[in-house]
């Protein structure tokens, strides 16, 4: 949790007022797509590369994380902010896994500003309701104007999750696309399994590395880690609650793809590191997009193990954590639940996609 002083410089002053939102972004606009298989963008880098355009068979819908600490309740969706940037940056960290076998769309939204995870009163989820609003419309415009019945993957990172799980459960479960949906990868924020039947009937827990319509899910942390008294907000069809972050989730080991406390270790290139040549992804306060070059590379270390431990979060450690663990204050890697794992997902994907 971040600390009260960093909190209280972000929370916005006023509460939220839906005539003074930004302005909603429009979908047939390629701007606003942060990714799209027309912009020869972020989401085709590689470790020391980029791949060409390529058209594949199977479509990756994808959401990203928070990247606006801003004292508005929504951020503006104008490319040339900084939450514009740190969209493009989250592509390239995250995203960029699935771009050898699938086309990559991520819609910019109205995301809620950070402070709304903490705020405790209606204004959080009015801002939450809003991108939402903008997540919805992204996909019902990519699946009449992009799809073409293409089988996809849903993929997501914290609020990103957020929004998925009620995307899946609007757009997905009790619709004719359930056919083409192969699985949704659920990182980076808690998904209850108390409510699978409730979000997620017609869909089940993923057991292996190879089975689909299911659902994926994990957060990263070092070992020893716990949130025994940490809260957040979760969406479920009976309204907004605050939810224990301390129970029963959905958790699989990227290394095995299993729910297992058997620590398996990391024998490929999977950890990833992304550089930037002017944006600092820790310059909270930013408002300008820097114009940023992005790369990837593997990391020079790989030497990590993992499990899933019995607070139901996948537990890391070895000489690579002890780096990374650094620009934790606590020991929870959530800024690092996909990169660690990046080569990992990048060869499930294609597992999966051979079983559909």
């Amino acid at each position: 949790m971040r600390n009260k002083d960093f909190l209280n410089q972000i929370k916005p002053e006023f509460d939220f007022d839906s005539s003074t939102t930004p302005k909603a972004p429009d979908y047939h606009l390629l701007e606003s797509w942060v990714a799209h298989p027309n912009k020869y963008g972020n989401q085709f880098l590689i470790p020391n590369g980029k791949l060409e355009q390529k058209e594949f068979d199977i479509d990756v819908f994808y959401i990203h994380p928070t990247g606006f600490f801003g004292k508005e309740w929504n951020s503006d969706t104008n490319p040339k902010l900084s939450a514009y940037e740190k969209s493009e940056s989250h592509i390239t960290s995250q995203v960029s896994a699935f771009n050898d076998a699938c086309n990559i769309y991520a819609p910019e939204y109205r995301q809620a500003t950070y402070y709304s995870f903490y705020d405790l009163t209606e204004n959080g989820y009015k801002a939450q309701d809003l991108a939402y609003q903008d997540i919805e419309n992204a996909f019902d415009y990519y699946l009449e104007n992009f799809n073409n019945k293409k089988p996809f993957f849903i993929a997501s990172h914290s609020q990103g999750t957020l929004h998925a799980q009620r995307l899946i459960h609007n757009r997905i479960i009790n619709s004719q696309v359930l056919s083409q949906f192969i699985n949704a990868f659920l990182i980076g924020y808690i998904v209850p399994t108390k409510y699978m039947n409730t979000i997620f009937n017609n869909l089940k827990i993923s057991t292996n590395a190879h089975d689909t319509q299911s659902i994926i899910s994990w957060c990263t942390s070092v070992e020893g880690f716990s949130r025994p008294n940490a809260h957040c907000m979760y969406w479920t069809p009976d309204g907004w609650k605050r939810e224990n972050m301390e129970q029963e989730i959905i958790c699989q080991n990227p290394l095995n793809w299993k729910n297992s406390d058997i620590s398996i270790e990391n024998k490929m290139q999977s950890s990833i590191k992304v550089k930037s040549s002017n944006m600092s992804i820790i310059d909270y306060f930013a408002t300008e997009n820097t114009n940023s070059e992005f790369s990837i590379a593997y990391t020079e270390s790989q030497d990590f193990s993992s499990k899933v431990s019995s607070n139901n979060m996948v537990q890391v450690k070895g000489n690579l954590i002890n780096k990374i663990s650094r620009f934790s204050s606590n020991g929870d890697l959530h800024n690092f639940d996909i990169s660690i794992f990046w080569g990992a997902i990048r060869d499930n994907v294609k597992q999966r996609i051979s079983n559909f």
